[in-house]
């Protein structure tokens, strides 16, 4: 856990103001500790994203939602892949090669 102080030192074109705008826009959730804010390393690696969409790549504050909620279905259908990944690779070889053959017959109807 991180906090306040050692955020923006770690993170050089973070400034308080952005900070202060990203936590009321709920974009990142710091847990209160000892009242202080407290970040964990999730929202460390959040607070860099959203600092280089909006500093790096110069994307404004209005349009910064639409990204993350865009890149949070991305992350959540990443992790729903893996899970079927782990599922699959639990089944006979049968099986899998029975599904590997209904998906190419699926994705060659898509084209």
């Amino acid at each position: 856990m991180k906090t306040t102080a050692e955020v923006l030192e770690a993170i050089a074109a973070l400034h308080q103001e952005d900070l202060d705008a990203w936590i009321a826009a709920e974009w990142i959730r710091p847990e209160l500790h000892r009242d202080e804010l407290v970040f964990a390393e999730v929202d460390v690696a959040r607070i860099r994203l959203i600092s280089e969409i909006h500093h790096g790549l110069g994307i404004q504050h209005d349009s910064i939602s639409v990204v993350l909620s865009l890149l949070d279905q991305l992350y959540a259908a990443r992790r729903q892949i893996n899970a079927l990944e782990q599922a699959l690779a639990s089944q006979p070889e049968s099986v899998r090669d029975q599904i590997g053959e209904r998906y190419r017959e699926a994705m060659a109807r898509e084209d």
